[in-house]
């Protein structure tokens, strides 16, 4: 089976503009097909990483392929291969050992959505859980749109698999570190360096 296109965006005019090119050359060097777009920033950090649903969901419906989303940030430190967790309509990294409210509880720096009317019924309800988290009056934290996805989840009978930690790796958390020594996809949380 071929694999999925990788599909990500990045805010034009932004140091992310810059960061993706790394990911952008990663997936040319083991001759992965791609759909990665500039975009205009929404205002704000969280706004556009909200925006991260809509645009899996504009790419369901534009391609009808099997989607791997990868944050700008990432890079493809090695060819991948088609994994068990690609029969799911969605596969994502969680950790088993968060409590379940947990904001990390989910990360989606790398999502597989498979073009299923279960796969985008859960990319919708992501987006509503964005809309509905974002509107909040009383919201006091820092949006997430993993923190969406994992509330879409939780109400949602789609197949949810969870993503093999060599595809969501984040380069210097301690225990992917101890756990992953030859990763498939690395990320490199540029958010630390700039929020924009």
């Amino acid at each position: 089976m071929d694999f999925p296109v990788i599909i990500s965006f990045y805010t034009a005019n932004t140091p992310y503009q810059l960061e993706v090119q790394n990911l952008i050359a990663s997936c040319e060097k083991f001759g992965l097909e791609v759909a990665i777009e500039g975009v205009e920033s929404f205002g704000s950090w969280e706004l556009n990483c909200a925006y991260k649903p809509f645009f899996i969901l504009q790419k369901l419906e534009e391609l009808n392929q099997p989607l791997l989303w990868v944050d700008a940030d990432g890079v493809f430190a090695r060819a991948p291969t088609w994994q068990a967790a690609f029969e799911a309509d969605l596969a994502v990294r969680m950790d088993e050992g968060l409590a379940a409210d947990h904001p990390s509880k989910v990360i989606s720096s790398t999502v597989f959505v498979r073009p299923s009317e279960a796969g985008k019924r859960l990319v919708r309800e992501w987006i509503g859980k964005c809309h509905e988290i974002l509107l909040d009056p009383a919201r006091k934290e820092e949006f997430w749109d993993q923190i969406a996805l994992r509330e879409a989840i939780a109400k949602n009978r789609a197949r949810v698999a969870p993503m093999p930690l060599s595809y969501a790796k984040i380069f210097d958390h301690p225990g992917d570190c101890a756990t992953v020594e030859n990763p498939v996809i690395e990320h490199f949380q540029a958010s630390r360096r700039f929020k924009q």
